[in-house]
């Protein structure tokens, strides 16, 4: 790079290099414009120019590692619309800052563009990621370079992804804004501060401290606060291979500690090492006050070894044995990532809540803060999960840049709190710092998830059909797959979606959700079968998953199918239903099934297992939720049970409540008849009456006079009986219909009442007209010998036989045995009477 100019109209930036080159721009904020060029080199006489007088206030130029040079331009001003390009003309990259900056973030071809979104980070924050942004290390930038800029496919074989902020071909270039704080900050203890950091460093700042007058251990302790590990580490191994008196238990610790310092991370080899020279210190001087120091050292090197028993075993050691060491924040925070690890997150949570508000300063706050509030998360107790780890980011901001996950937390919980706008800007910062993230494809699902949250259908469905695009066969493809569903409109394209999922990737957790989905549609379109088939499906393949809300809603398939069934009166297919699948449906604990097949039950006329049910449902409704077919049917069953003392004070309660129900006048006659039975006449004839007035069938009319007549023949009173049945004959025979059974049996007790009141004419006249309705033949034979019956006790003997040889002739073999023996005895006083 030759040279960078500064232009004033327009105001931009002119980055002279020799060719071509991946060049990254992120807007980390408003004012603050970082420039990543890879490989590049200064020229010899490199210049600034064009900085005096101009909005550009300050420029810095870093070198970093991976052959990278990163260029931090500081402005006055917030920052317009940014647009860069490669002008082949002059070999500069030109990047042009003169407009308002309109949207935040710009997006590739044929994607939304995110709203602009107000900067309302703290100022700590701003000036402190300032600072986090001039130490970028190689890693973040190495990693941003080759991922976010269009230019780069023209020099480099492989791309990530572009996400929704990477600038295509157009040079617009994405501001990475501050995470905004949603939730109430977090107000940390005071904390006093000590010389002591809280970790195994600790062992440098107490050797240093104490009475060591050697000089080689001096030198050693001035190198290692210098962090020249290794040099250290030869200065004491010479000196403890001299055999030197002065300071040889310091020198032991010291130098174990070095060489643990100078290992490479996974050298297990160099680890065992280190561990060895430890032991070698505290064997061999047991009764060191350094000692919580080798413990320490060798629990985490065990850590590293993954012997996570071991290592806890160590940490324990000195957590109960050294209660005053100034490294128990280190202690307690490696404790709760291996509870963590281990699944014991009630037990991690505790620990490193312990560390975070630790009341003494120590190194380990901001890691155990970053553990907390994943723990938080873990225990979906977002809010306060996004409180502290947004703490974390305001009070250490270069740890955004060490690790991806917390800024993803945040986001994460952002989401789960349903704010959307910060979630989206936070998850698109995690995809900008960390474009080589594991689960890109998600993360880019999940933005997609929050326009879907802002109704904002049409940014969510491109989003989600780039993710298909991009990641066929990933865990965001299928999250995407189900996220277009959602918006779709026909129903069939959903199911198609649905049973792809399905089918396809049977063992994933969005399978279950799918076939959730599809049950849900297969209810909400009444095809119930289909519903609780695919329930059965999901709960024999993914037990654990969804089971409650797939319970709840095979609970409602089989509610509005009863439901339907008992409606088209289909009770058959209700029972049947029931009585394969009684052991499930019954765990359901369902009201609403229970009444439906109680009252299967009851038109069934099995009143038993009737009342059962519905005593069941009747339990578990409140009272003013207890509908009038529920009272109805319960009293019903109740009365064609035996349980007529129950049934008669629901019949009352009923009529009272529901005086207006169809089935009121059934309930007043069912009332009647048990007040009959009880030989209560009075209340008996008052509940007919009163079934009689408010009935408007001219049969049910007649049917209540019947049960009405009954009530006086009880009392003795034949002829008010009488009257009663000759009104109901009226009422029937005017009644719609072919009633002929009703007359039959109707015009059978008018005759039986006029043989007691010895109107025998009158009785045969009523048989005879029963007689002539009557379809049965065992019915008419038993009429025609009471006809007979009739005119012989009315002297009408010719009559009498006639009647009763037409009896004889009958297929009832009973009625005409006896119609016979009349004949005989006819013929029998013939002979007497002419002897």
């Amino acid at each position: 790079m030759k040279k960078i100019q500064i232009q004033h109209d327009p105001l931009s930036v002119k980055l002279f290099v020799t060719q071509n080159i991946p060049v990254k721009v992120i807007q980390v904020e408003k004012k603050e414009l970082l420039v990543a060029l890879k490989n590049v080199k200064l020229e010899k006489g490199f210049r600034i120019l064009g900085k005096e007088n101009s909005v550009i206030k300050h420029v810095a130029v870093e070198h970093l590692q991976g052959n990278v040079i990163a260029v931090i331009l500081s402005s006055h001003r917030p920052y317009g619309v940014i647009q860069s390009r490669f002008n082949k003309s002059d070999s500069s990259f030109t990047i042009n800052l003169e407009k308002k900056q309109e949207k935040a973030v710009s997006i590739p071809k044929n994607f939304p563009s995110q709203p602009e979104k107000k900067d309302t980070a703290p100022k700590s924050i701003k000036k402190q990621e300032k600072e986090a942004v001039k130490e970028v290390r190689a890693k973040p930038v190495k990693v941003i370079e080759k991922a976010l800029f269009q230019e780069e496919k023209k020099i480099e074989k492989t791309q990530p992804l572009p996400i929704p902020e990477i600038s295509k071909p157009t040079n617009k270039i994405p501001s990475n804004q501050s995470v905004k704080i949603v939730t109430p900050a977090y107000i940390p203890p005071k904390r006093e501060q000590s010389k002591y950091k809280g970790d195994i460093s600790d062992l440098i700042r107490t050797i240093d401290g104490s009475q060591c007058d050697s000089k080689q251990i001096t030198n050693s302790i001035l190198l290692l606060k210098k962090d020249l590990y290794r040099e250290a580490f030869e200065v004491l191994d010479q000196y403890i291979f001299q055999e030197n008196f002065t300071c040889l238990e310091q020198g032991y610790f010291l130098r174990a500690y070095a060489f643990y310092k100078s290992v490479e991370k996974e050298n297990f080899a160099q680890l065992l090492k280190a561990q060895r020279l430890f032991q070698d210190a505290l064997v061999s001087y047991p009764k060191s006050s350094l000692l919580p120091y080798g413990y320490s050292a060798i629990g985490m090197i065990h850590k590293k070894l993954n012997n996570l028993s071991a290592a806890q075993g160590y940490f324990n050691i000195v957590k109960q044995g050294y209660p005053e060491y100034s490294g128990l924040s280190e202690i307690m925070y490696h404790l709760a990532d291996i509870y963590d690890r281990q699944g014991y997150p009630d037990k991690a949570l505790r620990y490193y809540k312990q560390v975070f508000e630790d009341t003494a300063e120590n190194n380990y706050i901001p890691d155990a803060g970053i553990g907390y509030g994943k723990a938080l998360f873990k225990k979906r107790q977002y809010r306060d999960s996004l409180m502290v780890l947004n703490y974390v980011v305001q009070s250490n901001p270069k740890k955004v840049y060490a690790s991806h996950e917390l800024l993803l937390h945040i986001g994460n919980a952002n989401f789960e709190i349903g704010q959307s706008k910060a979630a989206r800007q936070t998850l698109i910062r995690v995809l900008n710092l960390f474009p080589q993230i594991e689960g890109r494809d998600v993360i880019l699902s999940k933005i997609g998830d929050t326009y879907g949250m802002e109704n904002n259908h049409e940014k969510a469905i491109k989003l989600y059909e780039l993710v298909r695009e991009k990641f066929p066969d990933s865990e965001g493809y299928i999250a995407s797959s189900i996220g277009i569903a959602r918006y779709l409109t026909k129903d069939q394209e959903k199911i198609d979606i649905y049973e792809m999922i399905k089918n396809k990737f049977p063992e994933n957790k969005f399978a279950r959700i799918a076939m959730m989905r599809l049950a849900e549609i297969y209810q909400a379109n009444g095809e119930y079968n289909k519903c609780i088939k695919e329930i059965e499906d999901l709960l024999s393949t993914h037990p654990r998953g969804l089971r409650y809300e797939a319970v709840k809603l095979m609970q409602r398939a089989y509610e509005a199918l009863f439901k339907k069934q008992l409606k088209s009166d289909e009770y058959t297919k209700v029972l049947n239903r029931y009585e394969l699948e009684h052991e499930r449906i019954d765990r359901m604990g369902s009201r609403k099934i229970a009444y439906t097949v109680g009252l299967a039950y009851l038109r069934a006329k099995l009143y038993e297992e009737s009342f059962n049910h519905l005593i069941n449902a009747y339990k578990q409704y409140k009272r003013s939720s207890r509908s009038s077919q529920l009272l109805f049917g319960l009293g019903v069953a109740m009365d064609e049970s035996g349980r007529n003392d129950d049934a008669l004070k629901l019949f009352n309660a009923f009529s009272k409540r529901f005086p207006k129900s169809r089935h009121r006048v059934e309930a007043l006659s069912r009332a009647g008849d048990i007040y009959l039975e009880k030989k209560k006449y009075k209340l008996s004839s008052a509940k007919f009456d009163d079934a009689y007035k408010i009935s408007k069938s001219l049969l049910e009319k007649g049917k209540i006079l019947i049960l009405h007549s009954t009530v006086y023949e009880k009392k003795g009173d034949m002829k008010t009986a009488s009257n009663f049945r000759e009104k109901a004959i009226k009422e029937i025979a005017l009644a719609s219909g072919e009633n002929y059974e009703v007359l039959t049996d109707t015009y059978k007790e008018l005759g039986r009442t006029y043989t007691a009141l010895k109107k025998y004419i009158k009785a045969a006249d009523s048989y005879f007209k029963a007689l002539s309705f009557s379809k049965n033949d065992r019915e008419k034979a038993n009429l025609g010998f009471l006809l007979g019956d009739a005119y012989q006790k009315g002297n009408i003997i010719p009559k009498a036989k006639k009647a009763f040889r037409q009896v004889v002739v009958s297929y009832d073999s009973v009625w005409a045995r006896l119609a016979q023996q009349r004949l005989n005895t006819f013929e029998l006083a013939q002979m007497v009477q002419s002897s």
